[in-house]
């Protein structure tokens, strides 16, 4: 699996990327992604997350996490990598992209109670579970991924010490 992790400069300090990469990779194999998947995290900020939020999905607002998949089908509560996502001329898998505001992860951790890489795991598995094609729009759906990702979260627990 490859994981390309981009951090602005004033973060760079906050997270390790050896930490993100080995995390990413361990939700990506919960979920059983091709060993020959990609993806790309990139950590940034308010203002940044706000503009793509702006643009992408016509919300003027910061957020936390942003998924912009490569999943080339409707997005499906039960997909998983499986079905047909863009290969790569090399044959791998292009799953897409995650943007997380670091600034909105501590607001959140705050607030929630928890330490900064709970939070961020979190949002990295919220945001994996969009790139492999699951969403939260109908009820159904959100129970659905909303219980898998507490799964997950669950089997972190030792990599958020």
């Amino acid at each position: 699996m490859k994981i390309d992790i981009t951090i602005d400069k004033e973060f760079k300090k906050a997270l390790s990327v050896p930490w993100l990469r080995s995390l990413a990779r361990q939700i990506l194999i919960a979920q059983c992604a091709e060993s020959g998947s990609e993806m790309g995290i990139y950590i940034t900020g308010q203002a940044k997350i706000q503009e793509l939020n702006r643009v992408y999905r016509g919300k003027d607002k910061p957020t936390d996490v942003l998924s912009f998949s490569f999943f080339v089908k409707e997005a499906a509560a039960d997909a998983t990598t499986d079905v047909e996502f863009p290969a790569a001329p090399d044959g791998s898998l292009h799953l897409g992209e995650l943007v997380i505001s670091l600034p909105q992860a501590e607001l959140q951790a705050a607030e929630l109670g928890h330490s900064l890489k709970a939070e961020i795991a979190r949002l990295l598995i919220h945001g994996i579970m969009h790139l492999l094609g699951f969403d939260h729009e109908v009820d159904a759906d959100a129970d659905i991924m909303e219980a898998r990702e507490l799964e997950i979260l669950k089997q972190l627990e030792p990599s958020l010490a």
